[in-house]
């Protein structure tokens, strides 16, 4: 059955923007004194906020979790989330296609508000009915209540909507959730994914299976 609502993830799943957090995760470790991540190390700490992020580049790089450090990237980050972002492929079309089907769209991201807003008004990306963001609720993925908040934004039962995402934690969350999971190969964390995942090969195929 068409679902009524389908919520996206962000990070890895409509956007790949390793490159941009991997550039404030460099800037960030080198202006406070340790070593700078790869590309490779980022891309795989992304998934758990900010906070886990930058705490998971300060252990590779044989330092404690910092609060100063995430001022400090939050700071870099904001200014320019947008240098080194591209969509992925099919965003664009795919959400075309669910909209134009009549089907309401929403994003539940662990990313903070300021640079989501900042990233989907560059990239003209959307149209979205709701979006929450890593800092609207004090519980973030895969804690269920960011996607449920998001459905009731919406007006959609769990068990009506479909949770589109890239990693074990979009997985996680939306079976703590209630709410159908379809996983998109290509992301970040497609690790140790729960046994029976539902998984696409890119987000065209999101166009066909609707």
């Amino acid at each position: 059955m068409r679902p009524r609502a389908v919520v996206f993830d962000l990070d890895g799943t409509l956007v790949d923007s390793a490159p941009s957090l991997h550039r404030a995760c460099v800037a960030t470790l080198t202006a406070l004194g340790h070593r700078p991540p790869t590309l490779e190390e980022v891309t795989g700490f992304i998934g758990d906020g900010v906070a886990m992020l930058v705490a998971r580049c300060l252990a590779a790089a044989g330092a404690p979790p910092s609060e100063e450090a995430v001022h400090v990237f939050r700071a870099i980050y904001d200014a320019d989330p947008l240098t080194g972002v591209a969509l992925m492929p099919g965003a664009r079309e795919a959400l075309a296609a669910l909209d134009g089907r009549g089907i309401a769209l929403g994003l539940c991201t662990n990313k903070p508000m300021a640079p989501t807003r900042t990233l989907l008004a560059g990239l003209t990306l959307g149209p979205f009915a709701c979006v929450v963001a890593g800092d609207s609720l004090p519980a973030r993925k895969p804690d269920p209540a960011p996607l449920l908040h998001a459905l009731d934004l919406l007006g959609t039962a769990p068990a009506d909507a479909l949770y589109v995402g890239d990693s074990r934690v979009d997985a996680q969350t939306a079976r703590a959730a209630g709410v159908p999971y379809l996983h998109v190969e290509g992301g970040y964390l497609s690790a140790d994914l729960p046994e029976g995942t539902r998984r696409c090969g890119s987000l065209h195929e999101i166009i066909e299976i609707m």
